[in-house]
């Protein structure tokens, strides 16, 4: 009798999975945040910002609502999802992102337009309802991608096979973070279209209809509609099946005598992207509109090294799991080049186009982020290493070492997932130092957060230095003035601080002559201050300079707002930064805030510290 789940393992690991990223964004449900936190916001917002313009402000011309909305729920730092269409008259906008996603979310979007009527939230396109709406959407969408990829790998590889590429797959590499907690970005969305188009074609090479034909242009155009550096994946039905000079010659005879076919491919690509330039001509009175301002591709520039390896933003830095499918890629070629050949084209010219993005890291995300939706095609190369790996004639101990190293990587990668959740991982700014100050911390200290900014750190362990005051401002013996920001609000010790804001872009500072100080070239000084604000001191700076005649001769700064920050009360900041080797007697130590362009906050004890190593090292 034939059972009705042939494929058991596999079946249960996508509902296990699927169980745990619920759970995973249930963890953190932030759809119900006025910040910039939510699910609605940056640029999914952009992608988004459709459906309320057009079904409830009806006002997709001038979005003259986006105002209030960035007043009540702050979704980014400023409204750069649409910006002024060249030569319109003024307040004429056009939406920086294309309109994709929209259409794949219009179900979810009426879902929590109803349900924000019936529960009581307004029925502005952003309040909590909708939100969640498009958050388990999302989370829909993924199921859907895993099941379509389930289908594809069972075709080739074992249930187990199939099963372990799964686990791997959703809690080994980045693909996690985009199909969990940032599931309204594009890239789940485009992992799942992958997915589809990979069997669509599979499908249609092996009993070829027009129905499937014209599935896969359909497809192919919305993956374009999405984003439109995802042409690339014309490759993959191009090249499908061509494993050899004879199998590309029997496929252009194919095509050839299935002509009717291929035309009905170019209509659905066509009828797939056409949503996009009917809009540009009635945004901008041109159906081809490049909507992405001074942001370019450099194609025969790719930063190809930065996007694999750096600490910023390196693919295989943060998911080192991929190098498994990239080591596949070599067994697919011996076992299915028919479909190793598509595979590596694809790969390879996706991961040229992505690199060659002017902003080659994608803003705020872990790893690469852009080449999440590959994974889909990249779960072939996957499932062949895999499938070596298990074989018979493998050695025990080679496998055991392959399930060794699996399962740290896994546990490095949700553990660094919850750093980036914790703010830890920095979302746009690592470096290695930083990198390696952090690693493997659920609780870095301020010497740690100083890493992002500053290229030193004491030589030794902290309590291997006696700390000697060189001076301290507490601005308790200042009049108060405004104009020069000596305020009374808040007060570390005493009742008064120094307001940073746009109106007071500097504190008094600390100036020190080196000579007066005793201090020669090397000696390591630690500025700190204490700070108050009430949502964060975003973009102010304790700044530490060493100046000669006026002019800087060394210069670092670190920021004021970072994980240990207590919103509502004082936080305590410093870093630690050699003197240079040339430096001179008269040299002058200054020590000051800036907050130009930042968030207002309150300074106090601002304070300079000579870190004197303790004799008996």
């Amino acid at each position: 009798m034939k059972s009705r789940f042939p494929y058991p393992y596999s079946l249960l690991a996508i509902l296990i999975l699927f169980l745990l990223m619920v759970q995973a964004r249930l963890w953190a449900p932030y759809w119900d945040t006025h910040s910039m936190q939510g699910i609605l916001t940056w640029d999914a917002m952009g992608y988004y910002i459709y459906l309320p313009a057009r079904f409830i402000y009806h006002d997709l011309g001038h979005m003259a609502f986006s105002a209030d909305i960035m007043r009540e729920y702050n979704p980014s730092s400023s409204f750069y999802q649409a910006f002024q269409v060249p030569g319109a008259p003024d307040g004429q906008l056009v939406a920086k992102y294309t309109c994709g996603l929209a259409f794949l979310w219009t179900p979810f979007f009426f879902i929590g337009h109803w349900a924000a009527e019936w529960l009581g939230y307004p029925q502005d396109g952003f309040s909590a309802p909708y939100q969640i709406a498009i958050a388990f959407g999302g989370l829909l969408f993924a199921l859907l991608g895993l099941g379509i990829i389930r289908r594809l790998l069972l075709h080739y590889f074992s249930d187990i096979v199939t099963t372990l590429v799964l686990v791997l797959l959703v809690l080994g590499s980045n693909y996690f973070q985009y199909a969990v907690f940032d599931a309204a970005m594009a890239h789940n969305y485009l992992f799942t279209g992958y997915a589809l188009l990979l069997w669509l074609t599979l499908q249609w090479h092996e009993q070829p209809t027009r129905l499937r034909a014209f599935l896969i242009g359909l497809t192919l155009g919305v993956l374009v509609l999405i984003r439109p550096s995802e042409a690339v994946a014309a490759v993959i039905p191009l090249l499908w099946g061509i494993g050899s000079v004879a199998d590309g010659r029997a496929k252009l005879l194919m095509l050839r005598a299935r002509w009717v076919d291929v035309g009905l491919l170019v209509i659905g690509g066509v009828l797939g992207v056409l949503p996009q330039p009917l809009y540009w001509h009635w945004a901008t009175g041109h159906y081809i509109f490049y909507s992405y301002g001074d942001q370019h591709f450099s194609f025969f520039k790719p930063h190809l090294w930065e996007v694999l390896f750096s600490f910023r933003k390196g693919w295989l830095l943060y998911s080192p799991m991929l190098l498994l499918p990239l080591a596949g890629l070599v067994v697919l070629w011996r076992t299915h080049r028919s479909v190793a050949v598509p595979a590596l084209a694809f790969f390879v010219l996706n991961l040229w186009v992505v690199s060659a993005w002017d902003i080659w890291w994608y803003g705020g995300s872990i790893g690469q982020r852009a080449l999440v939706q590959s994974y889909a095609v990249l779960t072939l190369p996957w499932g062949a290493a895999m499938a070596w790996l298990l074989q018979p004639a493998r050695r025990p101990s080679l496998r055991a070492i392959a399930v060794v190293v699996a399962v740290l990587l896994v546990d490095l990668n949700l553990f660094q997932h919850w750093q980036f959740m914790q703010s830890i991982i920095n979302p746009d700014e690592m470096n290695r130092r930083y990198y390696f100050a952090i690693f493997n911390k659920t609780k870095p200290s301020q010497a740690d957060y100083a890493m992002l900014d500053v290229k030193t750190h004491l030589p030794q362990a902290e309590h291997n230095y006696q700390p000697r005051s060189l001076a301290k401002l507490d601005f308790e013996n200042l009049p108060l003035d405004e104009g020069k920001g000596i305020s009374a609000e808040h007060g570390y010790n005493s009742r008064q601080s120094f307001h940073g804001d746009a109106a007071h872009p500097y504190s008094p500072e600390l100036n020190i002559r080196l000579g007066e100080a005793n201090l020669v070239p090397g000696s390591y000084v630690r500025a700190s201050c204490r700070v108050f604000s009430d949502y964060g001191a975003w973009g102010n700076r304790l700044v530490m300079t060493v100046e000669r005649d006026g002019k800087s001769i060394v210069w670092d700064a670190v920021r004021l707002q970072n994980n240990l920050s207590v919103a509502h009360g004082w936080s305590l900041v410093h870093f630690d930064a050699p003197l240079p080797p040339n430096a001179l007697p008269n040299d002058r130590l200054r020590i000051y805030v800036l907050s130009d362009n930042a968030s207002s906050c309150y300074i106090d004890d601002l304070q300079a510290e000579f870190m004197a190593p303790k004799a008996d090292w």
